[in-house]
């Protein structure tokens, strides 16, 4: 049980540490938007069909470690207290995150999303899961 307690302590830790050895000039790229303009034969998608993210995420192991995803692809990663603002994109099974605070480059992370379990891989490919606690507001 020790054993296991460390080692997602140490996931998280290196999962962190990950994040924050992304480090270096902050890159000042375009964020994309989304228009308001549709075909008047088309239906406005729901906010969980653009974004199937959007909602606040718990760590499985670690509780205290919870990322807030929201429709308009802006959210937080609060560290057991230490929030970090971020946007986010998906695409094919990725997410790119990018953290807004001085020092922090976008990290792109494979994920997985059933249900309501989502499994962000790190960027040495170790699989941490969450649970939806919350959904988008």
């Amino acid at each position: 049980m020790k054993r296991t307690v460390f080692g997602t302590i140490l996931t998280i830790a290196v999962l962190t540490a990950a994040v924050v050895s992304f480090s270096g000039c902050n890159n000042n790229g375009n964020t994309s938007e989304t228009s308001g303009s549709t075909s008047a034969a088309s239906e406005q998608p729901s906010e969980t069909d653009t974004q199937p993210l959007a909602g606040q995420w718990q760590s499985e192991k670690l509780p205290e470690y919870v990322y807030t995803f929201k429709a308009d692809g802006t959210g937080q990663y609060d560290m057991a207290g230490n929030v970090l603002n971020l946007t986010y994109t998906t695409e094919d099974g990725k997410i790119t995150i990018t953290f807004l605070a001085e020092g922090y480059t976008p990290v792109t992370l494979e994920y997985v999303l059933e249900g309501d379990r989502l499994n962000i891989k790190d960027s040495f490919g170790t699989d941490t899961f969450y649970v939806k606690v919350k959904n988008a507001e």
